[in-house]
């Protein structure tokens, strides 16, 4: 389809609500936005847990290049957002398994709102997790997978991050992981080896290729180019209409100490730790494209190229000069890539 009958379709059909959906037993808010009709649905699926940030509710109307061709769906995972609660509503025992049952449960409801709609999930990090969930629980219902910033296996992920860092750290810092190396839960040493990596490599801020003259100035400089989306991003969360102030503290549910650290979510963040999705990425037939900055740790890339290159079904896009979080000109090449991905599969 070409962006003339994309944008003619979209001023017939324009919609733009919320919604109340019960997910997982639990009431919780969505956002729906585009040309509606038969249009396809792409369904955002934010990472996290816990961090709707790049995708989530907040970024209704964010992306007209997607919503003037797709209806989105935008969902921030129960607990998060707009969908924040009171930490003693919030159960104890909640998992990534619970958030991957309330992705097929959207995805039902979405199918039964636009029974005629072709289905693509579009998934960042770890919402890359439920987009291959959800994709292997309705595999038929599916028309196409877009997975940017993909995570695969955590335990491998945390290998890649030590490994990155090990001969950067100062000795206080090695002292710290290897003590947390005892601890007997999975998240305190993986989030510190990943917080090590993102600190002295380029897969999580893009930082920039190093100058070799020394500069600092030159420095700075790259850092604020490449940081250029993130600011706003960052900045599309105070000023959605979506959004009350209340919600921007539920937004960093993730990174907040009563989200992250609370001993009444050790089971939620150690259970990271069983996430392995290679078996289904090497199973599934459904299409699926791979976004990836060539920066990256979570995965190596040269991984998924070679995944890409067995599966007939598998695309792969290396993001140049980008790490986790794209930089201005990656975001511009992964949403080129979407696009005519999704075009092409529904």
């Amino acid at each position: 389809m070409n962006s003339h009958g994309a944008d003619a379709r979209h001023q017939k059909h324009a919609i733009s609500e919320r919604h109340t959906v019960t997910l997982g037993g639990v009431p919780q808010k969505i956002s729906v936005e585009g040309p509606g009709g038969e249009a396809p649905v792409m369904i955002m699926f934010h990472g996290g847990p816990w961090a709707p940030f790049i995708y989530g509710l907040a970024y209704r109307g964010f992306y007209p290049e997607l919503s003037s061709r797709f209806t989105l769906v935008w969902w921030d995972q129960y607990g998060c957002g707009r969908n924040a609660r009171r930490l003693r509503d919030m159960p104890s025992d909640i998992s990534v398994e619970t958030f991957a049952h309330m992705a097929i449960g959207l995805t039902d409801e979405i199918r039964r709102r636009f029974p005629h709609s072709p289905i693509l999930l579009n998934g960042y990090s770890f919402g890359t997790y439920l987009t291959m969930q959800t994709a292997a629980a309705r595999e038929s219902d599916i028309a196409g997978v877009i997975n940017l910033g993909p995570i695969m296996s955590m335990r491998e992920a945390t290998g890649h991050f030590r490994a990155a860092c090990d001969r950067r750290m100062n000795e206080r810092e090695r002292f710290r992981m290897q003590r947390l190396q005892t601890v007997e839960r999975y998240d305190p040493y993986a989030a510190y080896v990943e917080q090590l990596a993102g600190k002295y490599t380029n897969c999580c801020h893009y930082r920039g290729a190093s100058s070799g003259d020394g500069s600092a100035w030159r420095t700075i400089t790259d850092s604020w180019r490449n940081d250029a989306m993130f600011r706003r991003w960052m900045l599309r969360l105070v000023t959605s209409g979506d959004y009350r102030p209340l919600d921007l503290i539920g937004a960093a549910m993730g990174t907040l100490p009563y989200g992250r650290t609370s001993r009444r979510f050790h089971t939620l963040w150690d259970s990271m730790e069983n996430i392995d999705l290679w078996s289904l990425a090497e199973r599934l037939t459904v299409p699926m494209i791979y976004l990836q900055g060539d920066a990256e740790l979570y995965v190596l890339p040269d991984k998924l190229a070679a995944l890409a290159e067995r599966r007939p079904n598998v695309e792969y896009v290396r993001l140049a000069h980008s790490g986790h979080i794209p930089t201005s000109r990656a975001w511009e090449q992964a949403m080129q890539a979407m696009i005519r991905f999704g075009e092409t599969v529904s």
